[in-house]
Protein backbone atom coordinates (compact mmCIF):
# COMPACT_ATOMS: atom_id res chain seq x y z
CA UNK A 1 0.00 0.00 0.00
CA UNK A 2 2.61 1.98 0.93
CA UNK A 3 4.52 1.83 -2.65
CA UNK A 4 0.76 2.05 -4.18
CA UNK A 5 0.33 5.58 -2.20
CA UNK A 6 3.82 6.96 -3.28
CA UNK A 7 3.08 6.01 -7.01
CA UNK A 8 0.28 7.69 -6.96
CA UNK A 9 1.71 10.83 -5.57
CA UNK A 10 4.03 10.65 -8.59
CA UNK A 11 1.18 9.77 -10.69
CA UNK A 12 -0.33 13.26 -10.16
CA UNK A 13 3.16 14.71 -10.19
CA UNK A 14 2.75 13.53 -13.31
CA UNK A 15 -0.14 14.70 -15.06
CA UNK A 16 2.94 17.56 -15.91
CA UNK A 17 4.23 15.08 -18.14
CA UNK A 18 3.74 18.24 -21.00
CA UNK A 19 4.79 20.70 -18.58
CA UNK A 20 8.01 20.59 -20.20
CA UNK A 21 10.39 19.09 -18.21
CA UNK A 22 11.54 18.46 -15.51
CA UNK A 23 9.01 20.44 -14.16
CA UNK A 24 6.49 19.03 -11.61
CA UNK A 25 3.55 21.64 -11.94
CA UNK A 26 2.18 21.93 -15.23
CA UNK A 27 2.11 24.66 -17.26
CA UNK A 28 -0.52 26.12 -19.99
CA UNK A 29 1.91 25.29 -22.67
CA UNK A 30 1.32 22.59 -25.78
CA UNK A 31 3.49 22.02 -28.96
CA UNK A 32 2.71 23.41 -32.12
CA UNK A 33 0.62 22.14 -34.29
CA UNK A 34 2.39 18.43 -35.84
CA UNK A 35 5.10 19.05 -33.50
CA UNK A 36 5.41 15.36 -31.06
CA UNK A 37 8.19 14.67 -28.42
CA UNK A 38 9.17 12.17 -26.48
CA UNK A 39 10.14 12.52 -22.53
CA UNK A 40 12.11 9.81 -20.60
CA UNK A 41 12.74 9.96 -16.94
CA UNK A 42 14.29 8.37 -14.10
CA UNK A 43 12.78 9.15 -10.93
CA UNK A 44 13.18 8.56 -7.03
CA UNK A 45 10.45 9.06 -4.49
CA UNK A 46 10.84 10.00 -0.99
CA UNK A 47 10.27 5.99 0.01
CA UNK A 48 13.12 4.90 -1.90
CA UNK A 49 11.00 3.83 -4.69
CA UNK A 50 12.27 4.64 -7.80
CA UNK A 51 10.15 4.36 -11.46
CA UNK A 52 11.16 4.91 -15.22
CA UNK A 53 8.79 7.08 -17.26
CA UNK A 54 7.91 6.90 -20.26
CA UNK A 55 5.61 10.17 -21.93
CA UNK A 56 5.35 10.55 -25.90
CA UNK A 57 3.05 13.73 -26.54
CA UNK A 58 1.43 14.64 -29.91
CA UNK A 59 -0.18 17.42 -31.14
CA UNK A 60 -3.01 16.72 -33.93
CA UNK A 61 -4.50 20.03 -33.83
CA UNK A 62 -3.94 23.56 -32.89
CA UNK A 63 -4.20 23.76 -28.86
CA UNK A 64 -4.55 20.25 -28.21
CA UNK A 65 -1.70 17.92 -26.72
CA UNK A 66 -2.62 14.16 -26.67
CA UNK A 67 -0.32 12.64 -24.40
CA UNK A 68 0.02 8.80 -23.28
CA UNK A 69 2.73 7.99 -20.37
CA UNK A 70 3.53 4.43 -18.90
CA UNK A 71 5.13 5.08 -15.29
CA UNK A 72 6.94 1.74 -14.49
CA UNK A 73 8.28 0.83 -10.39
CA UNK A 74 11.58 -1.04 -10.30
CA UNK A 75 11.39 -4.07 -8.37
CA UNK A 76 8.22 -5.02 -8.86
CA UNK A 77 6.43 -2.26 -8.06
CA UNK A 78 3.11 -0.75 -9.49
CA UNK A 79 2.68 -0.02 -13.25
CA UNK A 80 0.17 2.73 -14.34
CA UNK A 81 -0.61 4.02 -17.92
CA UNK A 82 -1.85 7.79 -17.85
CA UNK A 83 -4.10 9.05 -21.05
CA UNK A 84 -4.24 12.72 -21.45
CA UNK A 85 -5.84 15.43 -23.19
CA UNK A 86 -4.44 19.00 -22.73
CA UNK A 87 -6.29 22.13 -24.42
CA UNK A 88 -5.10 25.06 -24.26
CA UNK A 89 -8.11 28.03 -23.78
CA UNK A 90 -6.11 30.78 -24.67
CA UNK A 91 -3.03 31.66 -26.72
CA UNK A 92 0.46 32.54 -24.76
CA UNK A 93 1.06 36.68 -25.00
CA UNK A 94 4.06 38.46 -23.75
CA UNK A 95 3.56 39.72 -20.59
CA UNK A 96 0.11 38.74 -19.86
CA UNK A 97 -1.14 35.18 -18.73
CA UNK A 98 -2.78 31.94 -20.70
CA UNK A 99 -4.87 28.82 -19.67
CA UNK A 100 -5.56 25.16 -19.95
CA UNK A 101 -7.37 22.16 -19.41
CA UNK A 102 -6.08 18.95 -18.69
CA UNK A 103 -8.60 15.69 -19.01
CA UNK A 104 -6.88 12.33 -17.92
CA UNK A 105 -7.45 8.54 -16.49
CA UNK A 106 -5.01 6.25 -15.28
CA UNK A 107 -4.77 2.49 -15.12
CA UNK A 108 -3.40 0.53 -13.28
CA UNK A 109 -1.74 -2.83 -14.49
CA UNK A 110 -1.58 -4.94 -10.57
CA UNK A 111 -5.33 -4.76 -9.67
CA UNK A 112 -5.41 -1.36 -8.12
CA UNK A 113 -8.27 0.03 -10.56
CA UNK A 114 -8.71 2.89 -12.53
CA UNK A 115 -8.40 6.59 -11.95
CA UNK A 116 -9.66 9.85 -13.44
CA UNK A 117 -8.46 13.45 -12.98
CA UNK A 118 -8.84 17.02 -14.10
CA UNK A 119 -6.53 20.18 -13.86
CA UNK A 120 -7.07 23.67 -14.50
CA UNK A 121 -3.41 25.64 -15.66
CA UNK A 122 -2.08 28.85 -15.46
CA UNK A 123 1.01 29.93 -17.46
CA UNK A 124 1.82 33.63 -17.29
CA UNK A 125 5.01 36.08 -18.78
CA UNK A 126 6.17 38.10 -16.27
CA UNK A 127 9.00 39.90 -18.08
CA UNK A 128 11.89 38.38 -15.79
CA UNK A 129 10.66 35.32 -15.93
CA UNK A 130 7.50 32.82 -16.19
CA UNK A 131 5.14 31.97 -13.26
CA UNK A 132 2.87 28.42 -13.81
CA UNK A 133 0.47 27.09 -11.07
CA UNK A 134 -1.88 23.68 -11.41
CA UNK A 135 -4.94 22.58 -9.74
CA UNK A 136 -5.43 19.10 -10.03
CA UNK A 137 -8.65 17.26 -8.74
CA UNK A 138 -8.36 13.73 -9.10
CA UNK A 139 -10.56 10.25 -8.40
CA UNK A 140 -9.64 7.30 -7.40
CA UNK A 141 -11.18 4.11 -8.23
CA UNK A 142 -13.00 4.07 -4.74
CA UNK A 143 -14.37 7.39 -5.70
CA UNK A 144 -12.30 9.64 -3.71
CA UNK A 145 -10.90 13.00 -4.48
CA UNK A 146 -7.18 13.30 -4.18
CA UNK A 147 -6.65 17.02 -4.88
CA UNK A 148 -3.01 18.68 -5.56
CA UNK A 149 -2.37 21.78 -6.11
CA UNK A 150 1.42 23.22 -7.24
CA UNK A 151 3.32 26.51 -8.26
CA UNK A 152 6.97 26.89 -9.68
CA UNK A 153 8.78 30.40 -11.21
CA UNK A 154 11.13 29.24 -13.87
CA UNK A 155 13.50 31.53 -15.59
CA UNK A 156 15.80 31.28 -18.42
CA UNK A 157 19.72 31.68 -17.56
CA UNK A 158 21.35 31.83 -21.20
CA UNK A 159 21.41 28.29 -22.14
CA UNK A 160 19.91 26.95 -19.13
CA UNK A 161 16.43 27.20 -18.06
CA UNK A 162 16.26 27.05 -14.02
CA UNK A 163 12.45 26.76 -11.65
CA UNK A 164 12.02 26.43 -8.50
CA UNK A 165 8.44 24.93 -6.97
CA UNK A 166 6.15 23.36 -4.60
CA UNK A 167 3.74 20.92 -4.70
CA UNK A 168 1.14 19.94 -2.26
CA UNK A 169 -1.18 16.94 -2.25
CA UNK A 170 -3.99 15.60 0.09
CA UNK A 171 -3.09 12.73 2.75
CA UNK A 172 1.12 13.73 1.47
CA UNK A 173 4.05 15.86 2.77
CA UNK A 174 4.38 18.60 0.33
CA UNK A 175 7.39 18.60 -1.95
CA UNK A 176 9.65 21.85 -2.43
CA UNK A 177 12.00 21.44 -4.96
CA UNK A 178 14.66 23.17 -8.23
CA UNK A 179 15.30 21.74 -11.46
CA UNK A 180 17.38 22.67 -14.43
CA UNK A 181 17.04 21.91 -18.47
CA UNK A 182 19.80 22.32 -21.70
CA UNK A 183 19.01 21.52 -24.83
CA UNK A 184 22.27 19.74 -26.19
CA UNK A 185 21.46 18.85 -29.58
CA UNK A 186 18.95 20.42 -31.85
CA UNK A 187 15.44 18.97 -30.29
CA UNK A 188 17.37 17.02 -27.61
CA UNK A 189 17.12 18.59 -23.95
CA UNK A 190 18.93 16.97 -20.65
CA UNK A 191 17.24 17.85 -17.37
CA UNK A 192 16.91 17.31 -13.80
CA UNK A 193 15.68 17.99 -10.90
CA UNK A 194 16.16 17.79 -6.85
CA UNK A 195 14.05 18.45 -3.78
CA UNK A 196 12.66 17.13 -0.47
CA UNK A 197 9.52 15.34 0.14
CA UNK A 198 8.93 14.85 4.11
CA UNK A 199 12.44 15.72 4.57
CA UNK A 200 13.44 13.09 2.42
CA UNK A 201 15.48 13.61 -1.39
CA UNK A 202 13.66 13.09 -4.38
CA UNK A 203 15.29 13.37 -7.65
CA UNK A 204 14.91 12.76 -11.73
CA UNK A 205 16.91 12.86 -14.49
CA UNK A 206 15.47 12.33 -17.76
CA UNK A 207 15.78 13.80 -21.68
CA UNK A 208 13.26 14.92 -23.95
CA UNK A 209 13.23 14.80 -27.69
CA UNK A 210 11.16 16.95 -30.16
CA UNK A 211 10.31 16.43 -33.57
CA UNK A 212 7.65 17.10 -36.22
Amino acid sequence: MKKILSLLALTLLGVSAQAGRPLNVDDANVNDQGVAHVETFWSRAADGSRTLTIAPTYSPLPGLDLVAQDVRTFSGGPHSQNFLAKMQVTAPKEKSCHYAWVLGVTQWQKGEGQKSFVAGNTSCDMGAGTLHSSLVSARDAEGKDVPSWGVAWEQTMGDWTAHIESVAQRASKPLVGVGLRRDVLPGLQLDGTWGKQGGKAVFSLGTKYTFQ
